[in-house]
């Protein structure tokens, strides 16, 4: 049994060989109506193709579609017919140019089956048809099977799996399925009640393009009950703001949607980039068909583009030229349908609160468009959501919008400034965000297409009401549309939506790769499984757009499905890989063994998993850890043979992980106490010969062997107090110095652990890691928990630079920034940036929108050239600052994570941060 989603695919990839095929000579689509006859008439969707002809491998569509398994394997068996017809004279005669119907209809409860129909002369064209089907089913010269059925003779065959195919010759036609019951069902129509009949089929057959060499026709009766079918059944219930149980379920939702309209037809077209369908759909108002409350209403422009953030996974908008017409339709809609009186019930519970002529306040507000988009998803929990309304008149509107929260603050005896927050985005802007009482408010008003988009928080961006789903989904929103990240702004959405209509009365967008991590909960356990095993091609950047223009109610349709390119967005993103969970820890570029001149990615998420991701965004290895990993990972070459291993630990454990994410013998290494730093790795000699060195809750710092066993010969006892920061290894004059600081204390000791500078000075150290200071004089660079700057010389002298005050939770950090030989000093204190030389000249200063939270660091351009890198992670906004505070081109940049800078690809400087549950890989310009 073939499953919804692979018959699909397979019809897409059957009906783009035909058209390639059909290419190479002037083909006319030849209406064969007498074809339609034999069509189920509960067939949810058919496709009628010109002919069979041969399939060019270089076409870039289908070298895409070719990953899916499935794919391949038809296209085979096309190249396969390509060679039959060709060496076969008597095939080649009868078959070459024929058009054909492939249709599916359902068998049973819980099959989808494929019917192929196509015109048949006399006896010599059923034998070369028989000797091509003998071919294709590996069982050349083989006998068919026949029995009879209302006077027609139905012959099956077999493959060599032992699998039927049936097939008969009657009236002209030839009819070939997988299951016998559905040529008997073609029989009795050709004699009964068919398509020809329906009225909705022959107005959109009507239509379609003499040159058109594929043709899709969809049942939107029975359509919804084949998407059904690969749908997630599970019912599951929230608790809406009512207090009352809302149960949905996916499967029942989908049916739902029957009434949409009543039939469509779409010419397929293909070029280098994209697949295109368009045609007619046919609706009636007396059958309450939802594309018709657009009846009378003139095409407008789709403002999402500009008005919708460049990490949108998924919008669908509408436009309608008479608003009022609109919403009258509308309702007469809902009235002819079963959700009526519930709609009427929640719309006059929101009354209630809003005021008695709130629904007609909402609707005054509304110019000509409306808009509900997916931002950020993720397998778990719910996505971002965002609901947009192009307002009449933004004055009027916010006046009339704060009148209803005060009629709904008074209610609830609150008052309303309780209810508004300011809320900064950048650039020093902050906007008057409203906390909003019903968040289901666009699927109630709008209806279940609108459902999933979440109204709880509510503000005013030039022309528009914008609602978010979350505090923070609306913070991003602000902060995007500040920093102009819009979808315009994406280069492959830019360039695919640019084969749209200019026009439309309902546009949506899908980046089937963003929406990812939502297919396990839309989709069946089985199709979900499919779909995660061909993740490969969604990473692609598969698009997908639909468009609905009504004119003179006649409504047209336009599909597209393509392939984004790289770099596919403006803020130079090559790609992103989904981790499942947040990112948790610094991603760091690690040797490729299979590619030197490329670098592969080692992260953790917030599941405690590892994850190693290739230079192109592919998800090689996950594998669970104990715990998070403290500090660094370091590479090693434990058994110096160029094949290198993972070197890590949590508080538990030290592990040791090969390149193909298998423990090491031995390892992991479980601790007598808890680690309370980050394990560091030293190669003294560079004769990988390590020694790894951590520090533990009993206040010891041991050095270890590369096997994890204590060293003989490091005579280190304990700390004053523990160890938080890494242990480090200096090397000055030739001389080797392990050094590390407890709250009191720097400790700077030899190989055998024994004192090599003692350290008169004594100050309450911060928790920034020490740096060490090779300007002028080398020394040991420190600062105290108030921000005070200490130099510890390696002859035990010391100096003291005050550069200023800093609270106790201050970052700190030191480089030479410019290449003048004078440290520079990098201070972030809550969400301010400091740099000042050591003298405290301030060199720039930066204020961000929120408090950091995560450690600055320097990152080395040139020998005269070292920028600062910052996550704001709340903003999810990474920041890269010059020697003189400027920005480095192109930035920020979105992320919430630590980040690297490196060369991941060859020959590109990339910088790869988290961004969610994302792995994201840039391009710096």
């Amino acid at each position: 049994m073939k499953r919804t989603l692979i018959i699909l695919i397979v019809a897409l990839v059957a009906v783009a060989a035909a058209y390639i095929l059909f290419t190479k000579e002037e083909v006319v689509f030849s209406k064969e109506t007498s074809l339609y006859k034999a069509v189920p008439v509960s067939a949810p969707v058919f496709v009628e193709v010109s002919s069979i002809r041969n399939v060019p491998p270089e076409n870039p569509v289908l070298g895409e579609l070719s990953g899916f398994e499935i794919v391949g394997n038809i296209l085979q068996k096309v190249q396969q017919s390509e060679k039959a017809i060709s060496e076969g004279k008597e095939i080649q005669g009868s078959w070459a140019k024929r058009p054909l119907i492939l249709a599916f209809d359902f068998v049973g409860e819980d099959k989808i089956q494929p019917v192929i129909i196509s015109k048949i002369r006399n006896a010599d064209e059923l034998e070369g048809f028989q000797k091509l089907l003998g071919e294709l089913m590996g069982n050349p010269g083989q006998e068919p099977a026949e029995r009879k059925y209302s006077g027609h003779k139905i012959f099956s065959v077999k493959n060599a799996e032992g699998k039927n195919l049936s097939y008969c010759a009657a009236r002209g036609l030839i009819l070939l399925s997988p299951e016998a019951i559905l040529i008997e069902k073609g029989l009795r129509q050709l004699n009964s009640e068919n398509l020809t009949d329906i009225h909705n089929f022959n107005k959109v057959n009507k239509t379609v393009a003499s040159d058109t060499d594929v043709a899709w026709y969809i049942n939107h009766e029975r359509f919804p009950e084949l998407l059904a079918r690969v749908m997630n059944a599970k019912t599951t219930g929230t608790t809406n703001e009512f207090g009352e149980t809302v149960k949905t379920n996916l499967r029942r939702e989908l049916l739902d949607t029957k009434n949409y309209a009543s039939w469509s037809e779409l010419d397929m077209r293909f070029d280098d980039e994209n697949i295109s369908l368009a045609g007619i759909t046919a609706a009636d108002d007396s059958l309450n068909h939802f594309v018709t409350v657009f009846s009378g209403q003139s095409p407008g422009h789709c403002d999402a583009g500009r008005i919708l953030p460049s990490n949108t996974s998924f919008y669908l908008g509408i436009t309608f030229s008479d608003r009022d017409l609109f919403f009258k339709n509308l309702l007469e809609f809902f009235r002819l349908s079963n959700t009526f009186y519930k709609r009427e019930e929640l719309l006059k519970k929101i009354e209630r609160r809003l005021g008695p002529d709130s629904r007609e306040t909402l609707k005054a507000m509304v110019k000509n468009e409306v808009i509900a988009a997916l931002t950020d998803v993720s397998a778990e929990g719910e996505p971002g959501s965002l609901f947009i309304i192009n307002l009449n008149s933004r004055k009027n509107s916010q006046e009339n919008f704060e009148s209803l929260l005060q009629n709904y603050a008074n209610s609830k005896k609150i008052d309303l400034n309780s209810l508004i927050s300011p809320v900064p985005a950048g650039n020093g802007k902050t906007f008057r965000v409203y906390e909003f009482p019903f968040p289901s408010l666009p699927g109630v008003w709008l209806g279940g297409t609108f459902k999933f988009a979440k109204a709880r928080y509510a503000t005013f961006y030039d022309d528009y009401l914008v609602f978010a789903s979350s505090q923070k989904v609306m913070q991003e929103y602000l902060a995007d549309m500040e920093l102009d990240y819009t979808l315009d702004e994406d280069n492959n959405y830019s360039n695919f939506i640019s084969s749209s209509e200019g026009k439309a009365n309902i546009s949506a967008y899908a980046n089937i790769d963003r929406l990812f991590p939502l297919s396990t909960r839309l989709f069946n356990a089985e199709t979900g499984k499919k779909l995660e095993s061909l993740r490969d091609t969604w990473q692609k950047s598969l698009l997908l757009g639909w468009q609905v223009v009504c004119e003179k109610n006649v409504y047209f349709n336009a599909f597209n499905l393509g392939f984004g390119k790289q770099p596919s967005k403006s803020d130079g993103r090559l790609w992103s890989c989904n981790l499942g969970a947040e990112v948790a820890t610094k991603p760091q570029l690690v040797e490729n063994a299979d590619n030197p001149a490329a670098k592969n990615i080692i992260v953790q998420d917030e599941d405690n998993r590892l994850h190693l991701v290739s230079s192109d965004g592919k998800l090689l290895w996950t594998i669970p850890v104990s715990g998070r990993i403290m500090g660094e990972i370091h590479e090693v070459d434990q058994f110096r043979n160029g094949k290198w291993q993972y070197l890590f630990n949590t508080r538990e454990k030290l592990y040791l992980i090969d390149r193909n994410g298998n423990n090491v013998a031995g390892f992991p290494v479980t601790f007598e106490s808890p680690a309370t730093n980050g394990v560091s790795a030293f190669d003294y000699d560079n004769n990988h010969k390590y020694r790894y060195f951590l520090a533990f809750e009993n206040r010891k710092v041991l050095a270890l062997d590369q096997n994890g066993k204590p060293v003989n010969g490091w005579n280190f006892d304990k700390t004053e107090s523990a160890v938080t920061t890494p242990v480090q290894h200096f090397r000055v004059n030739n001389k080797d110095y392990i050094v590390f600081k407890d709250a009191g204390k720097i400790y700077i000791q030899d190989r055998r652990g024994e004192t090599r500078v003692k350290t008169p000075v004594k100050f309450e150290n911060s928790n920034n890691p020490l740096v060490l200071g090779m300007n002028a004089t080398p020394k040991i660079v420190a600062d105290d928990k108030n921000g005070t700057v200490h130099y510890l010389y390696f002859d035990g002298k010391s100096a003291e630079k005050n550069v200023g005050g800093f609270g106790a939770g201050h970052f700190f950090t030191a480089g030479d920034l410019d290449g003048n030989n004078i440290p520079d000093f990098v201070f972030i204190d809550g969400n301010k940036l400091e740099v000042k030389d050591e003298n405290g000249k301030m060199l720039y200063e930066e204020k961000l929108g929120n408090e950091i939270n995560l450690a600055p660091a320097i990152y080395t351009f040139s020998a005269r050239q070292k920028k600062v890198g910052i996550t704001d992670s709340k903003n999810k906004r990474i920041y890269l600052f010059g020697p003189n505070g400027n920005q480095h081109n192109g930035f920020p940049v979105r992320g919430n994570s630590q980040f690297s800078i490196g060369p991941v690809q060859s020959g590109q400087l990339n910088l790869v941060a988290g961004n969610d549950d994302e792995l994201v890989c840039y391009a710096l310009k």
